[in-house]
């Protein structure tokens, strides 16, 4: 087995150092030298311009947000339980300032959520109803 050679190899990655050494000796010149950086992304837009313009045309677009029933019903269950917002919402493994918003109407109704809050409270809140 002497034929095979089992000595190391080391392979060296010859970086191009063109653009630095012209730099170097400009700066050492005296001349002015203007560093750019190339902006590159690797995810290309995939917006369609028709997309972008029909965005851009609509007047405003409005998220839909819990109803006025879905709120009162959801402070009068926990009401009727006798729990602080806290209670609720440590029994339904949520933060209080959840429960907080669902009441007010900032909250944008998801149903994983609604589902632990009847679950909790015990009684079926009401729904939107999906438009069509």
């Amino acid at each position: 087995m002497e034929h095979q050679n089992w000595d190391y190899t080391y392979i060296e990655k010859r970086t191009n150092n063109k653009g630095e050494k012209a730099t170097k000796q400009a700066l050492h010149q005296g001349l002015a030298v203007e560093h750019v950086k190339k902006n590159v992304t690797n995810n290309p837009s995939n917006l369609d311009g028709r997309y972008v313009a029909k965005v851009l045309n609509e007047d405003e677009y409005k998220v839909d947000t819990v109803s006025h029933d879905f709120r009162i019903a959801l402070q009068q269950a926990r009401q009727a339980k006798g729990w602080t917002q806290e209670q609720l919402a440590k029994a339904c493994c949520e933060k209080k300032s959840v429960i907080s918003d669902y009441e007010s109407g900032r909250a944008i109704p998801h149903p994983s959520t609604i589902t632990k809050f009847e679950s909790a409270l015990g009684c079926k809140l009401p729904r939107d109803k999906k438009k069509k």
